[in-house]
């Protein structure tokens, strides 16, 4: 977002745990490491399921060498804006308007999200009055041109045109 000089970043998370960071563009300018927790902090839970013996000394291994702190602040870590518990498998954000964005869902093959979702950010560049249009296909990216949303749908293959005016 070039008006308020900020990017929102999209984060993949291990089971659950799928984030959106604020990144603020002038702290990066300044030199300032920004560290939003990755692989240390997340609100998921690692993609190791301890049924068998064997697997259950690998979780501990990797919990062990990366715990998943759930706060982030706690441990010296940027919070994100917003945590998607379960997991949404979320793809890009886009700009729709002067304070409102755009984002869609993968979700899971045989499950999952597969919605499309607005939110705007106030004044302290918090999210608020999210949205959720369920769509029961994957989003796999999104633009905006001539005040047209465009959805780039994974299954099947397919271009989605919202007019937003």
């Amino acid at each position: 977002d070039k008006e308020k000089n900020i990017i929102l970043a999209t984060e993949h998370g291990p089971i659950g745990g799928d984030e959106i960071n604020l990144i603020e563009v002038d702290k990066i300018k300044n030199n300032k490491i920004l560290n939003y927790g990755w692989a240390v902090a997340s609100y998921g839970e690692h993609y190791c399921s301890g049924k068998m013996s064997k697997e259950v000394k690998e979780c501990a291994d990797i919990y062990k060498k990366y715990p998943l702190y759930k706060s982030h602040s706690e441990h010296g870590f940027i919070e994100p804006l917003k945590s998607f518990i379960p997991s949404i498998a979320i793809s890009e954000i886009t700009k729709v308007n002067e304070n409102k964005y755009a984002f869609g869902s993968m979700g899971h093959e045989r499950k999952g999200d597969k919605s499309l979702y607005f939110f705007e950010l106030n004044n302290k560049n918090k999210i608020v009055n999210m949205e959720r249009i369920k769509l029961y296909e994957r989003v796999r990216d999104l633009r905006v041109k001539d005040n047209r949303l465009y959805l780039f749908l994974e299954q099947p293959s397919s271009i989605g045109i919202i007019n937003l005016n």
